[in-house]
């Protein structure tokens, strides 16, 4: 069964999120040159390939109507191999990208009515947050993962003496 042509909102959808991992992708090969973690550039490099492979399956759905699929923008990721920032900034930046590409399909889906679409965005996803998780457990791992700020847990508090409250003032 062939599927209707794509609508505007269908093409917008899927040009930021080619963008999205095609911006990706020059991050993950760029960081992979220069981390100094072998694991760490393995891991990057993984991602290059993840971000290259979703590029291409969202790429064919503009193919398929005869529409241009963004360029990439590996030619401008220079040679070098000489970090210019920490293992772990590359890794907090990479996290980061990961939450921001889960919610860019997640909007994808709430405006797409194509369900092929949607079907092949909820395996891309899937993809995102395995690899995502590879990266939380390295971060976890090299002791990188600072406890965010927490709602007060009342049933301790409540328990504790007035003079052993962690928030105690006095003198």
């Amino acid at each position: 069964m062939k599927n209707r042509p794509l609508s505007a909102q269908e093409i917008k959808h899927l040009q930021v999120n080619i963008n999205s991992n095609t911006l990706g992708k020059s991050f993950m090969l760029g960081f992979s040159q220069v981390a100094s973690s072998d694991k760490l550039r393995k891991y990057f490099y993984q991602g290059a390939q993840l971000a290259d492979k979703q590029i291409k399956q969202l790429g064919s759905f503009l193919i398929e109507d005869n529409l241009p699929s963004p360029k990439l923008m590996d030619a401008h990721v220079t040679d070098s191999t000489t970090p210019p920032f920490s293992d772990k900034l590359m890794l907090y930046h990479t996290t980061l990208s990961n939450g921001i590409g889960i919610q860019y399909y997640g909007l994808a889906v709430s405006k797409i009515m194509r369900h092929d679409i949607h079907a092949k965005l909820a395996s891309l996803t899937t993809g995102i947050a395995k690899y995502s998780n590879e990266g939380i457990n390295i971060t976890i791992n090299n002791g990188w993962l600072e406890e965010p700020p927490t709602a007060a847990d009342r049933k301790k508090l409540s328990k504790m003496s007035p003079g052993n409250s962690p928030n105690n003032f006095r003198n």
